[in-house]
């Protein structure tokens, strides 16, 4: 039987299409592959489909409009659009879909989002008993926003990511409790432990770079994987980092260590660390503790944020600097009323920096770098 509108095309595959133009309600529409669209086989099922199609339009439905149905089409589209505005930039995407593609993607990204039980999701987050905590609640962070919108649109009449659990922090030791070492000491030996890291894939000088950038300005890692040469004034061997990544919300300055400005000039434009992480920077962290002979005890760990503790007391105890000046070549937040009354030059960061560096260059067995 024929109809009208409905005709078959067989493709250089050797696979058959239907393909439909109808006109309704004084509108024609253009053709539409209802095998790619709707998974017709036959013109009869392309003929039936249709005549749904139509009651969609007389209600007022755009019954073209794609929807995303199961949890990989949505994280998809939601990826797609989140970095398109703007709302994700740097590493965001990266890390995330890192991890939604490890975690999620083979198992219940499959599953249409209205298919997905309480079992489901706590049965992933079961399986994740050896991760860090934060990475634990990465699950939750991902997929929250997803059910919400869902339920919104009703799609889902519950959301049971908010049954999951939610993993408290840790909060770290202090460091004296976990290293018995000196804070210079234990700088000293990262310091000459970082020339013998070796990278995959031609990373060696960008990632020893990256470890010196760490160690040596204090500045956190999650915002100096963020970092664009466009961010660097090689003339003046100087960073602005911009507010856009800043954990307070402001521009800020400081010195670049010698030890960075070779990599940093390779770079022509974009992120100075393309191969680097933030979710990376602790297994690599690890990897220079682990090869040094820092004197840790039982089980205990130390970790990058740490070395803006090393650095803070190094520059107070071993120096002298100025408590206040030390804490703001950190970039913290002073409080509103030494905000509003003290403000240090960048000259005054700049020779406190040159005073750190000096102690630990002079300190170290492998000082390339001496002043």
């Amino acid at each position: 039987m024929a109809y009208a509108g409905i005709s078959i095309k067989v493709l250089d595959n050797g696979t058959k299409n239907i393909y439909v133009r109808f006109k309704h309600i004084g509108k024609t529409y253009p053709i539409k592959n209802f095998t790619k669209l709707y998974g017709c086989k036959t013109e009869k099922q392309a003929y039936d489909k249709l005549q749904e199609i139509k009651v969609l339009i007389s209600s007022g439905k755009n019954p073209f409009i794609r929807t995303f149905e199961t949890l990989n089409e949505i994280w998809g589209e939601r990826l797609e659009q989140k970095v398109k505005n703007g709302d994700w930039t740097h590493t965001t995407p990266k890390n995330y879909s890192y991890f939604y593609n490890k975690y999620i993607k083979k198992g219940i990204g499959k599953k249409k989002i209205e298919k997905i039980s309480y079992d489901d999701l706590k049965n992933l987050q079961d399986s994740m008993t050896n991760m860090k905590n934060s990475s634990k609640n990465t699950l939750k962070q991902i997929l929250r926003p997803i059910f919400v919108e869902k339920i919104r649109s009703g799609v889902i009449q519950k959301n049971y990511i908010d049954e999951l659990k939610t993993y408290n922090m840790p909060i770290r030791e202090h460091l004296e409790l976990r290293v018995d070492e000196k804070a210079l000491d234990i700088v000293i030996k990262l310091y000459n432990e970082i020339p013998n890291y070796k990278a995959s894939k031609g990373a060696t000088t960008e990632v020893q770079a990256f470890l010196y950038l760490m160690l040596l300005s204090g500045h956190r890692f999650g915002e100096l994987t963020k970092l664009k040469k466009e961010d660097c004034y090689i003339d003046k061997k100087m960073i602005i980092s911009p507010k856009s990544i800043t954990k307070t919300k402001e521009d800020y300055k400081f010195p670049i260590p010698k030890e960075c400005i070779e990599h940093i000039e390779s770079i022509e434009e974009g992120l100075l660390f393309k191969n680097i992480s933030k979710g990376s920077v602790y297994s690599m962290f690890q990897r220079v503790v682990k090869n040094t002979n820092i004197d840790l005890y039982n089980n205990k760990k130390i970790s990058p944020h740490d070395i803006r503790k090393l650095q803070l007391t190094i520059m107070i105890r071993d120096i002298g600097i100025d408590s206040i000046l030390a804490d703001t070549c950190l970039s913290h937040k002073q409080q509103s009323t030494i905000k509003h009354y003290l403000a240090f030059e960048y000259s005054d960061i700049q020779k406190a920096y040159k005073k750190y560096w000096k102690l630990i260059r002079k300190k170290s067995k492998k000082d390339k770098y001496t002043i």
